[in-house]
């Protein structure tokens, strides 16, 4: 993304799970790290400062600063030229001025929030909102092929977002399509929730029944309240809850019914490995690092008392095991082989009308389009890493063949 006049690179997050624009400024201190990138508003020729100010907070910290209007830029051009950009003139962005554990220096410098104008400050229009308003694009929706780092290292394959149009090479069969329901973020009927191919009840038995939305700024997935205890009381792990097991391919796949169709992750993609954990007194609360997933989660063991006097128990987060040491009379730390436990990556988060809500988690699996001509939510079984990999090398392969047979041709 270019923002300003002359152009000033810096990388964004998109986030369909928030609304506001909000750029990193080159003054702000990350606490001694260094910024790869940021965005200097007094070097902009076109940029307007405005009295506007506010502070947002998001699950993983906080920021403030005033409005500003300048132009934005997006795509991979050099962003001097206009081949193939979207190029938004005077849209109103947050300038950062400061923030808590949003920005590390090497992450990202932008937030650019994608959800309805309700959940945006007073009189800002949002970016895909001045798409539409400046009739920037040939449709209006937008679409995330989702990767991971580890399978961009191992087989090449990025993630994308496509503005105006979604891209058929990147998934299977059909798209099956959802009108959305609550335009704040992007809530779509929510059926059932089944673990092991069980119904868990909770959407049947509530009211008005259950909304999900879809986040790509967030990792993991998160339930109301209501649907956490429900989860709970029928020893279904998740990241507060620890269960006791053998194994996590124990609990089976984690399905989420939507429009009528099963959307199965399976305990590979929903649950964490299992860990040896040993509590003093079962039920009791204890603090962890769930390594690179996270800030500290709050987790708890569900099981009975134990008749022993302590129990400290170490993390090693870069490996995410856990070792649990019983404490003697004297103090003094002993072996425990501890007991195994299963958590998931189902979080407790209460949102607008209850809205359960899933990450890229999900959205790595499913291929999701946000249609705003139409309001409604597409979703398709997106191609593997190892799937897409092979479909590139393949069209590499005709695109030399058909090089090729053109130079034979030529020749003659």
């Amino acid at each position: 993304m270019y923002v300003g006049n002359p152009p000033q690179l810096v990388k964004a997050l998109f986030d369909t799970g928030s609304t506001n624009t909000w750029v990193l400024n080159s003054m702000v201190d990350l606490g001694g790290a260094v910024k790869e990138r940021s965005y200097n508003n007094v070097t902009s020729t076109t940029a307007h400062f405005t009295p506007q100010k506010a502070q947002i907070f998001f699950g993983s910290g906080n920021l403030a600063g005033h409005f500003i209007t300048d132009d934005i830029r997006l795509g991979s051009c050099d962003g001097s030229k206009s081949s193939g950009q979207i190029h938004i003139k005077n849209q109103k962005f947050g300038n950062v001025e400061k923030q808590h554990t949003i920005f590390t220096g090497s992450n990202f410098e932008a937030i650019v929030g994608l959800a309805y104008p309700a959940l945006a400050e007073r009189g800002v229009t949002p970016v895909f909102d001045e798409m539409i308003n400046q009739q920037l694009l040939k449709g209006n929706v937008f679409a995330f092929y989702l990767s991971s780092v580890a399978d961009e290292k191992q087989y090449g394959v990025k993630s994308d977002l496509t503005f105006g149009y979604y891209d058929k090479t990147k998934f299977d069969g059909d798209v099956h399509w959802n009108d959305i329901l609550f335009q704040y973020m992007f809530g779509v009927r929510l059926d059932d929730v089944k673990v092991g191919g069980k119904s868990m009840g909770i959407c049947q038995n509530k009211a008005g029944g259950c909304l999900i939305t879809f986040d790509s700024g967030t990792s993991l997935m998160s339930v109301p309240t209501f649907a956490f205890h429900a989860l709970a009381n029928q020893k279904i792990p998740t990241a507060h809850t620890f269960v006791e097991c053998s194994n996590k391919a124990q609990f089976g796949e984690f399905t989420l019914v939507i429009g009528g169709k099963d959307y199965n992750l399976t305990p590979d993609e929903w649950m964490f490995d299992p860990q040896q954990l040993n509590l003093a007194q079962g039920g009791q609360k204890m603090e962890f690092k769930m390594g690179p997933l996270g800030p500290q989660i709050l987790a708890q063991v569900d099981s009975a008392p134990e008749a022993t006097i302590n129990t400290q128990t170490e993390v090693d987060s870069e490996k995410l095991r856990f070792k649990s040491r019983k404490l003697s009379a004297q103090g003094q730390l002993k072996e425990s082989d501890g007991k195994t436990v299963c958590a998931s990556s189902i979080m407790k988060m209460d949102i607008k009308k209850e809205m359960f809500l899933v990450g890229d988690v999900f959205m790595r699996k499913f291929y999701t389009i946000f249609d705003r001509d139409n309001n409604r939510v597409g979703l398709a079984k997106a191609h593997s890493p190892q799937q897409q990999a092979a479909l590139a090398q393949q069209s590499k392969a005709a695109l030399a063949q058909a090089s090729k047979t053109d130079s034979i041709v030529n020749k003659k």
